[in-house]
């Protein structure tokens, strides 16, 4: 019976409109990370039109960055009130209204302010429905769905370091502006395409992701309770009252006892709840290696275009060796979307192996006999697919941990952490840089913090070595309310 019902929700998830949906997060990922990535081509021209200190310049792109990432929790409380397309066309309208107004800028404030900020909040409000929208159509190819949408930003990071190069060449970087503007109006088509999610079929996704958890929480979890056999169950508030596996009913409606249940809740019991569905020990270890990765990663992306250029580089090839990180972002970002989707594949071990090899190879980039073309090239390609396969990870990670019910809050939260991460890197490299005048430090502080952000996460396997495997629970059994 299980495995019947399993086939048949195998066979709906997704459906024409969850590909229509996958594409355009794909193409929102493309404009959105292919315009906040690039921001480094533009601050060759920033630090000479300006006069100014690498640290000041890289702030413009740090703050954009930062707030794309940083609002993600303010994404997730619009998307409980709004639809998830309501909430990306608002967003397209907010990153549009702050890049119009880039080529009036008078000094790098003015820039802080409507690209950093306003920009920022836009395009995370354009970012962050797609991306959840994506994985909530799937449940058995979810990793390769967010894998594939994903791969939009590294496929925007390869494409656009280029032709902002050629368009400021030609136009200079103000009038380059205008074109970056009308290519990201295209936010609004794209946006429009976020179908809700029926609620019929996102019932059936809950229902099938529940019956899987069940079903492997029984082969991995078993402790003796009054001489039976019952998994270790945490009610959502109060005490459960009766432990005995054998009324666990696994055909239970999950979603109308939880919003049954939620309806008697109070404010602060709702709180409560919210908080320790989504802050459990695993998570809060997976939120702080993202700040550490997002602070290291941060520092490649807005400071290579400089550093391949001060290492000889032509700022055409500068150019083109950055676009490498992007085109092995894309492929990384599908491959660990791929790998992700395998059945039993440890994804958080290679959710940890990509951040020490992004890592690694920054660290690799120092060393002066790799800085020709050929060699910054090379390594460019390998720490973006380093990059992507993390990135292709993000959701079903998340996902894993927390379940698909704390998804959009948990995946909020996240992104308030890569946000952290990516406002402080390039600051704190941009000051090394002007303290010491040596590029290489920024790159040293790169890898370092990009290392630390998988032996952080490291930490999931000593709790799980120290406390034990445990099973997260979606459901509520005799609560005292």
């Amino acid at each position: 019976m299980l495995e019947e019902r399993k086939k048949r929700f195998s066979s709906v998830e997704g459906g024409p409109w969850g590909c229509v949906v996958v594409l355009a997060a794909f193409c929102i990922q493309f404009l959105t990370f292919g315009t906040t990535q690039s921001i480094g081509v533009y601050n060759i021209e920033f630090l000479r039109y300006f006069e100014t200190t690498a640290a000041k310049v890289s702030l413009v792109g740090s703050i954009n960055l930062g707030v794309v990432l940083g609002t993600g929790p303010l994404a997730s409380v619009l998307m409980t009130r709004w639809s998830h397309r309501q909430v990306a066309l608002l967003g397209a309208v907010l990153c549009n209204i702050g890049l119009i107004t880039m080529p009036f800028a008078p000094n790098l404030e003015y820039m802080y302010a409507f690209y950093g900020v306003l920009s920022g909040l836009g395009y995370c409000l354009v970012y962050v429905p797609s991306h959840v929208l994506s994985g909530l159509y799937f449940l058995k190819h979810r990793s390769l769905a967010t894998g594939i949408a994903t791969a939009g930003s590294g496929m925007g990071a390869a494409v656009f370091p280029v032709v902002m190069f050629k368009i400021i060449d030609y136009y200079g970087w103000r009038g380059s502006l205008y074109i970056v503007s009308g290519l990201n109006l295209h936010l609004l088509i794209f946006a429009a395409l976020l179908r809700p999610v029926p609620k019929k079929f996102l019932k059936t996704i809950a229902a099938a992701e529940e019956l899987q958890t069940l079903n492997v929480s029984k082969k991995r979890r078993k402790s003796e309770v009054n001489g039976c056999e019952t998994e270790n169950i945490t009610p959502v508030n109060g005490q459960i009252s009766n432990c005995d596996c054998n009324e666990i009913d696994t055909e239970l409606d999950v979603n109308s006892t939880m919003l049954s249940a939620d309806e008697k809740l109070g404010t602060y019991a709702r709180l409560r709840k919210h908080f320790l569905a989504v802050f459990t020990i695993d998570f809060i270890i997976y939120w702080f290696s993202n700040i550490c990765w997002n602070a290291g990663g941060a520092i490649v992306l807005i400071f290579f275009p400089e550093y391949a250029y001060s290492a000889g580089l032509s700022k055409e090839n500068a150019s083109i060796t950055y676009t490498m990180a992007g085109a092995g972002s894309c492929i990384g970002c599908v491959l660990g979307g791929m790998l992700g989707n395998i059945k039993y594949f440890n994804r958080i071990g290679l959710y940890i192996g990509g951040n020490f090899g992004a890592g690694i190879v920054t660290l690799l980039l120092t060393l002066k006999v790799l800085h020709t073309f050929a060699g910054l090239f090379m390594i460019s390609l390998v720490f973006g697919l380093m990059f992507g396969i993390i990135l292709g990870l993000l959701v079903v990670v998340t996902s894993d941990l927390l379940g698909t019910e704390a998804l959009g809050d948990g995946f909020g939260y996240l992104m308030f952490a890569n946000g952290i991460g990516v406002f402080s890197g390039p600051p704190l490299a941009g000051l090394l840089i002007d303290m010491y005048g040596d590029e290489d430090l920024a790159m040293y502080l790169s890898g370092i913090l990009t290392c630390c952000g998988g032996l952080t996460m490291c930490g999931v396997y000593v709790r799980k070595k120290l406390c034990g495997s445990r099973v997260r629970k979606e459901i509520t059994i005799n609560v005292e309310l």
